[in-house]
């Protein structure tokens, strides 16, 4: 019974890899899925940062009357205004679903061995990515092998191939990834930036007088503008963080790639360590920011 019991563990292990061997992958995959996760809040705050700029400037800068203003009208227009920036938005959803399903099948093939197909047209992502400003056009085709890996099944007996098949593909995910964070910087970064330079202006021209309005409102929205500052600060600095964190995270899946035979060293734990302590500081931040 003992010799059938060892024997069992041995098939076992042969299938689906020591446990010990692939943390280090498995812990790489939850913090890839984290940083993928974490461009959500800014590629929506890009849009909501367009629209807020134009509100600000039709209610600051605008020559209506009180009766002539009209809310609705000023929102609908902010919106058709902004709609480009949610229309590239689409493209960069689609690419961090990318990193995240990249992530999620790194972490089933490093687990149990088995990993299904992710149903998704990766053809038309690959057009997308050739108009998507912040990915280089010339790369489009370094990203075929990854989605190919993407949207094949695997199963446990393939285990050690398919680790080294998904690690393989260092190049596609960092290309992926920089464009996201170039995306952030351009789109995202801009607007703040923008937001940041206008509340200034508006705060000037309350103090001279320039904008009638009585002086207890006044007061309030020199409070109002002050607190929307250091909010629009405090989303500026998530972008700093977030490059650091991609920057880690390519540079840990280069050590897991080249030491292959090796995952089970001490010191692919702590090259993980390094890429969870970054995005452990991104999170605390976005923790903060919104």
């Amino acid at each position: 019974m003992k010799i059938a019991v060892l024997l069992l563990a041995a098939v076992t292990s042969v299938l689906t890899g020591c446990a010990t061997d692939l943390k280090a992958v498995r812990a790489f995959a939850d913090e890839t899925k984290k940083i993928s996760v974490a461009f959500d809040p800014l590629l929506a705050g890009a849009v909501v940062q367009c629209q807020e700029r134009e509100k600000f400037k039709r209610l600051y800068t605008g020559t209506a009357t009180v009766r002539q203003f009209d809310p609705v009208d000023i929102s609908k227009q902010a919106a058709e205004t902004c709609k480009p920036i949610a229309d590239e938005n689409a493209t960069a959803k689609r690419v961090s679903a990318a990193l995240a399903s990249y992530a999620d099948k790194l972490s089933a093939v490093a687990g149990d061995g088995v990993a299904s197909s992710v149903d998704d047209d990766y053809d038309a992502l690959a057009g997308k990515l050739g108009e998507f400003k912040d990915f280089p056009k010339d790369k489009v085709s370094a990203l075929s092998g990854l989605f190919k890996f993407l949207t094949r099944a695997v199963i446990a007996r393939q285990q050690r191939r398919e680790i080294e098949d998904a690690l393989n593909h260092e190049e596609a995910i960092g290309l992926l990834a920089d464009a996201l964070v170039l995306y952030s910087e351009r789109v995202y970064g801009g607007y703040i930036k923008d937001r940041t330079r206008d509340n200034e202006d508006y705060k000037e021209f309350i103090r001279n007088g320039d904008i009638a309005m009585p002086v207890i409102l006044a007061k309030l929205q020199l409070i109002q503008l002050t607190a929307e500052q250091q909010k629009l600060a405090d989303q500026r600095k998530v972008i700093p963080l977030l490059r650091d964190s991609v920057a880690q995270m390519k540079l840990t899946l280069k050590d897991l790639r080249m030491n292959l035979n090796n995952l089970s060293d001490s010191e692919r734990l702590k090259e993980v360590a390094k890429l969870a302590k970054e995005v452990r500081a991104l999170y605390q931040q976005l923790d903060k920011a919104f």
